[in-house]
């Protein structure tokens, strides 16, 4: 059995005006995987992204990670934070140096990318004219300048066209293949069977259910 990258024991969140949002949560996020949560719109499961990105903290409980992730997570929101003013190339360029990487590596890693997502031919091009789902890739594109250990996505597909949603599932089995983790949410039907190895339920901030897929 893969050991664990993450490890969630008890975790909750709650908050003034909507109360509990989460938990007590227990599970955890397994190396190598791909873990699908489902579950209702409100019933924990972007808090639960977020506390694993450590982009907020539990008010009880537990959130631990592997050393070797702790400065390797990716997370990609649902709502696209790309700079439309800019080029496709730029903005992975932009996103290369916050990350603090050398010049030959944003090159090197955001041609890597652009192909990836087949994106090239649009490198060139602001990102305002793009298309929803050229606009998904790119959002996607951006957070794995870093070479992910644990990649965290929120809706990647909602709004794309099937070709770009086809694609964007394809990367993430791809980035499995070479060593990255993959905990993503996701309405859209059929999707988590498709690619997850693990579904985990969310209801009302509890983890009711665990589906295994492969």
């Amino acid at each position: 059995m893969e050991k664990p990258l993450c490890i969630l024991d008890g975790v909750k969140k709650q908050y003034e005006k909507q109360g509990v949002v989460l938990g007590p949560a227990s599970f955890e996020v397994r190396e190598g995987e791909i873990l699908g949560l489902r579950g209702a719109n409100g019933a924990g499961k972007s808090t639960l992204l977020k506390i694993i990105a450590g982009i907020i903290k539990p008010d009880s409980g537990k959130c631990s990670r592997q050393s070797e992730c702790r400065n390797a997570v990716g997370y990609v929101p649902q709502e696209i934070a790309l700079y439309e003013s800019l080029t496709g190339q730029a903005n992975l360029e932009f996103w290369g140096e916050v990350y603090g990487l050398p010049r030959t590596v944003i090159k090197r890693r955001s041609r890597w990318l652009l192909e990836q997502t087949e994106l090239t031919s649009k490198s060139k091009t602001i990102v305002s004219s793009y298309s929803g789902g050229m606009r998904r890739r790119l959002h996607l594109a951006t957070a794995l300048m870093i070479t992910p250990k644990l990649l965290l996505l929120d809706e990647p597909t909602v709004g794309a066209d099937v070709h770009s949603a086809d694609l964007i599932l394809s990367l993430l089995i791809h980035l499995k293949r070479l060593g990255c983790t993959v905990v993503w949410v996701t309405h859209q039907t059929g999707e988590l069977e498709k690619i997850s190895d693990r579904i985990l339920t969310v209801e009302n901030g509890c983890v009711t259910r665990e589906e295994m897929c492969r």
